[in-house]
């Protein structure tokens, strides 16, 4: 009868007195661990309430890192997509994924994420570039102004199905009925600021 007066005495008192700080922590982990803390100890010398807290101590400072961690890289991803929507309506300029091909350039519409997380600027012209291939960002219109007096080519997609290409040197800039920023040439063509494939600087030998 004593034995079992100990046995309930001292096996219910560690659970009662810990079951406030218990009730805070949850998970998997911790449950499996107290209970087998609290099915193979000894009855008759259970492991004493200080012994318990300073595990459920453990246990929540690992908890809280892994949270931690987790919020962590959160603020991460979120910072990342903030500063890339930044990007929208700015003119970008970068290296292309493909082997030698020329560097991409254009306004950014849209921005999208792969599957690995990684973010993509959507040009105006319907190309694409990984964020981490641009090498400058600056205004359309800052961009407009310093392409004047540098001869440019570029393709002007009137026709979709049969772009032709224009080549001149930048006189000016306007903008046209879309808010689109449109660049003029010494040889009477327009030319998109999004469709320019390629730049010179004019020689100034006379």
């Amino acid at each position: 009868m004593e034995t079992q007066t100990v046995n309930s005495v001292a096996g219910a008192s560690p659970i009662s007195q810990t079951s406030s700080a218990t009730s805070a922590l949850g998970g998997d982990d911790f449950f499996k661990l107290l209970i087998a803390e609290l099915t193979n100890q000894d009855p008759l010398e259970p492991t004493s309430n200080q012994d318990l807290l300073n595990q459920i101590s453990s246990i929540r400072d690992i908890e809280l890192s892994s949270n931690l961690s987790s919020s962590l890289n959160s603020l991460t991803e979120q910072q990342r997509f903030a500063s890339s929507a930044g990007l929208i309506g700015r003119y970008v300029n970068g290296k292309s994924d493909e082997e030698g091909a020329p560097p991409v350039s254009g306004t950014v519409t849209a921005i999208r994420f792969d599957a690995e997380g990684n973010a993509i600027l959507e040009l105006e012209g319907g190309e694409t570039l990984p964020l981490d291939r641009v090498s400058s960002v600056m205004d359309a219109d800052r961009a407009a102004d310093a392409l004047v007096g540098k001869y440019v080519t570029g393709l002007n997609r009137d026709d979709p199905e049969d772009p032709q290409i224009v080549e001149g040197v930048v006189t000016g800039k306007t903008t046209d009925s879309e808010g689109r920023v449109v660049l003029e040439l010494d040889t009477g063509d327009d030319l998109l600021l999004r469709d320019v494939v390629g730049t010179e600087v004019v020689s100034s030998e006379a």
